[in-house]
């Protein structure tokens, strides 16, 4: 979430917007791979791997909506 970004913060406004965006389509987890003080600080928790494994699996089974995230993340921005 940190790579790159062309202003100062502007990853972590990113991510946050990612964060929302997928809540709002009913995504229950987002695999932060390394845990560390900043991204705590937006709310990240630490999770065992058991625990991860079944969320994961649970929220894989629910049906989603299919198409273009890029389409349904274009038309949700303009509101």
């Amino acid at each position: 979430e940190s790579m790159f970004s062309r202003s100062t913060d502007a990853s972590k406004i990113a991510l946050v917007a990612l964060c929302r965006l997928l809540s709002g389509w009913g995504f229950g987890l987002l695999d932060c791979q390394v845990a560390n003080p900043h991204l705590r600080r937006m709310g990240a928790v630490d999770i065992r791997r058991i625990s991860f494994e079944r969320q994961l699996q649970q929220l894989v089974d629910q049906p989603r909506e299919t198409g273009s995230w890029r389409d349904r993340a274009r038309f949700e921005a303009r509101w």
